[in-house]
Order: structure tokens, then sequence, then C-alpha cells
């Protein structure tokens, strides 16, 4: 949204606020790529954790 907007904004606006959506577009790209794999890492240890506790009850 932030790189469409800078798209649009640029004929018309000063080129430091082309570069200040730019730049906040690319920060948000950063923090979506970082909650992704957040998000991952949290399924996977979540697998893990519920895996460990079955095999527990496997050996009763």
């Amino acid at each position: 949204m932030y790189s469409l907007a800078s798209a649009t904004i640029e004929p018309l606006a000063d080129e430091k606020i082309v570069k200040l959506l730019g730049e906040m577009s690319d920060v948000f790209k950063l923090l979506l790529a970082i909650i992704c794999s957040v998000s991952v890492l949290l399924i996977i240890g979540i697998t893990l954790v519920i895996k460990i506790s079955n095999s527990g009850m496997m050996y009763r």
C-alpha cells in the first residue's frame, strides 16, 4: 500500500515525502517477514510440545 502511494504521489509531492513512503514500505515488508518467521517457529514449537506430551502416554 505504501509502495503504491509512493508511486502515485511521486509526480506531485516533494522527493523527501516519496522517499519516506518508500522507506516505510521497506520497513513494513521487513516486519511482515519477521511476523511470518515467528509464526512458523510458533507452529513448530507447538507441534513439538504436542509430540513430546503424546510420547509419554505411549509408554504407559
